[in-house]
């Protein structure tokens, strides 16, 4: 039986559903535990539970090139250009964001879950980003960890590949927690730490800072709302600009992880399809 914890003012709470509680926030709330640790302790040791996606998310949109280190990172001789420019560079100088569909729940696993390298593709990366949960009119209504895993060599041959490089088994991850606006804070100040382990080691590790994003939240949710309704707990991801190197794709053992400030950490491991 799936349960939705509430954590607020040092009490843990068991709620019906995290998606009506939000929308609504009228459910009742039944305490269940009084935290003595912080949050990731609380739930990763002293519940014997496993850790799924706080709720199914209706749709996963995604948006790219949204940081001003975006320009260097995507400058490979190697993407498909539009005349002088990479495609990357092309959408980095112009005014409408790069808005994409990421797929539904049936992509999506959670803290602890597995996410999946396509069997055609030699290059696939983890995306370490903020993420924004949205009802139907575009507010936002909590804030989580999401990995936008991309098939990047895929994606770089040519544009129209990348529902390829971006909707499949396992190519998404978010959680372990949902956060509302007034407990996460300010959006562009939080910093994002990404590791990954291969074979017992810290394989890569980087960092960025929410502070560097070119294109702001309220603008990619401005054109993803342009002619197109979006449900009750849409979840937008906001780009990435932490990119490991091309020889330093994912592979299968690997164990991805994601740090955010005031979100916590994600933990996923990787398998190939």
């Amino acid at each position: 039986m799936k349960k939705t914890y509430l954590i607020d003012n040092g009490r843990v709470y068991l709620i019906k559903d995290a998606l009506s509680f939000l929308i609504n926030d009228k459910h009742e709330k039944e305490i269940i535990a009084e935290v003595k640790v912080n949050t990731d302790e609380f739930l990763n040791k002293e519940s014997k539970e496993k850790i799924i996606t706080p709720f199914d998310p209706p749709e996963v949109w995604g948006s790219g090139i949204s940081y001003f280190v975006s320009r260097q990172r995507y400058t490979d001789p190697n993407v498909a250009r539009i005349g002088d420019k990479s495609i990357y560079e092309a959408v980095y100088d112009a005014e409408r964001p790069e808005i994409f569909f990421k797929g539904t729940s049936r992509c999506v696993v959670g803290h602890n879950g597995i996410i999946k390298v396509r069997s055609d593709s030699v290059w696939t990366l983890p995306e370490p980003e903020l993420a924004v949960i949205l009802d139907h009119a575009g507010h936002i209504l909590a804030y989580t960890i999401f990995d936008d895993v991309s098939a990047r060599d895929i994606e770089a041959q040519n544009p129209l590949y990348l529902p390829e490089s971006k909707i499949y088994d396992g190519s998404s991850a978010f959680g372990p927690y949902i956060v509302t606006p007034e407990e996460f804070g300010d959006p562009y100040s939080k910093n994002i730490k990404m590791r990954i382990h291969r074979n017992g080691n810290i394989f890569f590790d980087g960092n960025t800072s929410t502070s560097q994003m070119k294109t702001r939240i309220e603008k990619q949710i401005k054109y993803l709302l342009i002619d197109n309704s979006i449900p009750d707990g849409t979840i937008l991801t906001t780009g990435t600009s932490i990119i490991p190197r091309n020889d330093q794709g994912l592979l299968k053992g690997d164990v991805v992880e994601i740090t955010i400030d005031n979100l916590g950490t994600l933990i996923t491991t990787v398998d190939k399809s």
